[in-house]
């Protein structure tokens, strides 16, 4: 009990300790963020473009400089040598000898202007907030004649800062009107004179509209939900304004009905879903194109795409996230624009990753580079119980395994977009991904009270290497191709130091290798007719070659039964055609079927096996029922097939303790889904969904007690069918005016039947729930800090094929302060604080009996940093499909 109380005190004081270093270092950042408009600064140019200057000032100072590029020419060069000086006295020094001048318009904004403006016109400059000192981006500016208010004199739209700027006003008098939907509209009169054209400043406070606030879903000019064409559009600026988000994988589990289970996301209401980037389908496994999305900046991210039912001319089918980054326009100047962002993150041990984005904006052209680092180590333990029964006699075996897993991953990414005088665009891209990856585990199994102990260890590198290049033209063709070299090797060994038998191995070792060579292309046309009709047809093809090589050893010698050589072909050609039409504002639809051929083959000693030919056909339908703005309902008819991952295919036996074996099946077929779901839409913010899924030949890994030995072997095979019934809600609400709540609820009735599992049959059914809370709150609008809380929870009725599982749920919090004109972010952030995001699994049926109680190293508190710089923006970016590579 001594030694208890002094390792407990010994904690709190390390907690202690930390939380004030914590503490410390943002206080410091807080001072120096405030202190950057302030301090002086040091320059040297000369015969430099004035606007290259002002730009070094705003890096260095932390002012944003306004002007209009009439009044500041771009052949106008200046020389300056300023040390630890003001910006003030720099600015005279630079506008000496010109007709511009200066107006320190805030402690952030300074206005260039003209002693006496051309034209003899004025202009009109100016911020807009709200009542918690906010911006208020996209708020309407709209200059009026008092005499008559339906006379518009000048308009313009405040940026995402809450800026406005009104040029070349002309001497009059005016009302100037400032509005936005959820504010109260505010007025200003002024007069313009001959004799005056100074600038004229008007700053503006919105009061919100309490009656008006109390229907709306968001604030901006953008709602963060709409509807269009049959998908759910959420726009992420408005949506994630102040949350803990720092990429673009964090703001897809934002999104309403999207949680993260397993370490994978799901879409609730659907059997599974692709991620697109930008229209594209990807060409990475799962988890590359996971750490791909954790590498984006949430910056680039405009747009969160859910459709239930994806039109064929996106090359997929079934449901799909898109995610719609952010591009540039051909007005933008040629500028050099980036962010850099650093992670450290907290488990059983400390990881972290950096981040950094390069991009080239020109009128035309643009081009990206993108570097991510990240390096991990993670625990995990696990306790397995089980009663095996074996020529009728029960044998009581009780396992504990745990180890680490380490590597370290590193994302390459350039890219190169164009376009046209006629709008046409072509882009060419790169990426890269190399992984290198450790792990180390150790056994201890007691089988009736004989121990084994095992010792396990894997290394090995992958890399993947994609180049894409894809031609929009503006006649609605659509042509595209994409090539991926992907290469995996590892090294895996057991080590039994003491034997249950002699039957068993005493060490094995085993040296595996996949290379993967697929291409891809594709071509799609659209027109645009008459009546508002339109069609769309095309085609795609993937073809792809993987050679999958074992070699493994049993105590030194050839193990033939864990040995292969396999070569796999596969072609896959699909052929579309569909329509859209609006009948009416009301009523519009979309329809398309699409054909599908896909033939592979494995080769191996010489003999070549089919491993499927045949034809599948794929109906779309999406119609859509808009009655009024505040009534929307969509219906959705979808479709699809999930091909196995090349290397399950394979006759592998894979030994991972003296209990658990692992066996490929080279008869895995491809499943098939079939969706119907219903989309209630109430005043853009209330969501319903009744939905209906059904998977023919779903597939997963599942284990099963051999009768022939005290082996529990796991095979992935296919189900007679899967088949869901549910219904989704969704219920935003605010808690006064400083939290912004959202409660999703989804509840299941589940069932899953196989008539052909080992000498077992299994149809069972259950009723499954999933609620998600969500909670933003401000915390200080000066200093802008805000606080999220979210979570989510499972009832404890799941299950998977003979599994049982337990309760599971995640407890998530977030502080986010912005500062130095939206460009900096600290975010200190905790996940699965209770550490309870993977449930217990457990089997009782029919004899098999078993419960695996595991821990995963997910409960995380990280501290991350981003800066942004030269106005960042990155234009869109596509990724690499290898969602069945990896030789595991």
């Amino acid at each position: 009990m001594h030694n208890n109380n002094i390792h407990t005190t010994v904690e709190t004081q390390c907690l202690v300790y930390q939380t004030k270093i914590v503490i410390f270092i943002l206080l410091f950042l807080f001072s120096f963020g405030t202190f950057a408009q302030t301090k002086p600064i040091s320059i040297s140019a000369k015969n430099t473009p004035i606007k290259q200057v002002f730009a070094e000032i705003q890096q260095k100072s932390g002012y944003r400089i306004l002007y209009n590029d009439k009044v500041v020419t771009d052949d106008l060069r200046v020389s300056v040598t300023a040390e630890n000086t003001s910006v003030k006295k720099i600015l005279h020094m630079i506008l000496e000898g010109t007709d511009l001048t200066y107006i320190m318009q805030s402690d952030e904004l300074i206005i260039i202007t003209k002693h006496r403006y051309e034209s003899q016109r004025a202009e009109v400059f100016g911020t807009v907030i709200d009542e918690k000192g906010l911006p208020v981006p996209y708020a309407n500016v709209v200059l009026l004649q008092p005499d008559d208010t339906t006379k518009l004199g000048y308009g313009a739209v405040t940026d995402e800062a809450g800026y406005y700027k009104l040029a070349n006003v002309k001497p009059a008098t005016y009302r100037l009107q400032v509005s936005f939907i959820g504010y109260k509209t505010q007025y200003s009169e002024f007069v313009v004179s001959d004799e005056n054209r100074q600038p004229i400043v008007r700053n503006f406070t919105l009061p919100a509209d309490e009656t008006v606030l109390q229907e709306l879903v968001v604030e901006g000019q953008r709602p963060a939900l709409k509807t269009e064409n049959g998908k759910l559009i959420y726009h992420t600026p408005t949506l994630l304004r102040g949350k803990g988000v720092t990429n673009a994988y964090d703001a897809l589990k934002e999104i309403p009905g999207v949680m993260e289970q397993g370490e994978r996301l799901t879409l609730i209401g659907t059997s599974g879903m692709t991620v697109l980037l930008n229209g594209r389908k990807t060409s990475m496994t799962y988890e590359q194109l996971m750490a791909m999305l954790k590498s984006i900046p949430l910056s680039r991210v405009e747009d969160v795409e859910i459709m239930y039912s994806t039109p064929p001319q996106y090359n997929i089918r079934g449901a799909a996230i898109n995610v719609v980054l952010k591009q540039q326009g051909d007005d933008e100047q040629n500028a050099w624009q980036g962010e850099v962002t650093s992670e450290y993150r907290q488990r059983t041990y400390a990881v972290g990753g950096l981040r950094a984005s390069m991009l080239y904006v020109g009128k035309r052209t643009t081009a990206e580079a993108l570097y991510a680092y990240r390096n991990g180590r993670e625990f995990s333990e696990e306790e397995l119980t089980a009663a095996h029964t074996l020529n009728g006699t029960v044998y009581d075996i009780r396992q504990h395994s745990e180890g680490t897993n380490k590597g370290d991953g590193h994302n390459v990414h350039m890219a190169l977009q164009h376009t046209f005088g006629n709008k046409d665009k072509g882009d060419v891209s790169y990426t890269g991904i190399f992984d290198d990856g450790r792990s180390n585990r150790t056994a201890s199994t007691d089988i009736s009270g004989t121990v084994t102990n095992s010792k396990t260890g894997t290394s090995g590198p992958s890399s993947t290497h994609n180049i894409k290049a894809d031609y929009s033209a503006h006649f609605g063709l659509n042509i595209g191709a994409d090539y991926t070299a992907y290469n995996d090797k590892s090294d895996y060994f057991l080590e039994n130091t003491s034997l249950a038998s002699s039957a068993l191995a005493n060490k094995l070792t085993y040296q595996s290798e996949q290379e993967v060579r697929r291409t891809m292309f594709y071509v799609t046309q659209s027109h645009t007719l008459n009546n508002d009709w339109s069609i769309n047809y095309g085609l795609n093809y993937s073809g792809a070659h993987t050679q999958n090589r074992s070699r493994a050893l049993k105590n030194g010698e050839g193990f033939d039964d864990a040995t292969f050589d396999t070569r796999q072909r596969e072609h896959i050609w699909n052929f579309f055609a569909g329509f859209s039409k609006s009948f009416s504002e009301k009523l519009s639809m979309q329809a398309s079927l699409a054909a599908e051929y896909y033939k592979a083959s494995e080769t191996s000693k010489g003999h070549t096996n089919p491993l499927w030919n045949d034809v599948a056909w794929f109906p779309t339908l999406n119609a859509s029922y808009k009655p009024s703005s505040d009534h929307i309902f969509q219906f959705a008819v979808s479709s699809d097939k999930t091909y196995p991952s090349y290397w399950s295919l394979n006759p592998s036996v894979f030994y991972f303790s003296t209990y658990g074996v692992t066996y490929g099946n080279p008869h895995l077929r491809p499943s098939r889904d079939y969706s119907i779901g219903l989309t209630y839409i109430h005043k853009r913010k209330y969501v319903i969904r009744p939905y209906f899924n059904y998977i023919p030949h779903y597939f997963v890994q599942l284990p099963y007690q051999s009768p022939e030995k005290l082996q529990q072997e796991f095979v992935e095979q296919n189900y007679t069918y899967r088949q869901v019934v549910g219904l989704m809600g969704v219920l935003p609400f605010t808690i006064g005016k400083r939290v912004s709540s959202r409660l999703v609820t989804n509840v299941m009735h589940w069932r899953e039947k196989d008539d052909e599992f080992f000498n077992l049959s299994f149809d069972r059914k259950t009723v499954l729930g999933i609620f998600q809370m969500n909670h933003d709150i401000t915390l200080s609008a000066k200093p802008d800090v805000k606080m999220n809380v979210s979570g989510y929870v499972s009832t404890p009725t799941g299950i998977q094929g003979i599994y049982d599982l337990g309760a599971s749920g995640n407890l998530a919090g977030a502080l986010t302060w912005t500062f130095d004109r939206n460009r900096t972010q600290i975010i200190l952030k905790a996940d699965d604080v209770l550490n309870t995001r993977t449930p217990l699994a457990s089997i009782d049926f029919k004899g098999q009996k078993s419960t695996l109680n595991a821990f995963r190293d997910t409960r995380t508190v990280s501290l991350s940093f981003i800066y942004r710089f030269g106005g960042y923006k990155e234009k869109e970016h596509k990724q690499v499909d290898t969602s069945r590579f990896g030789t595991n």
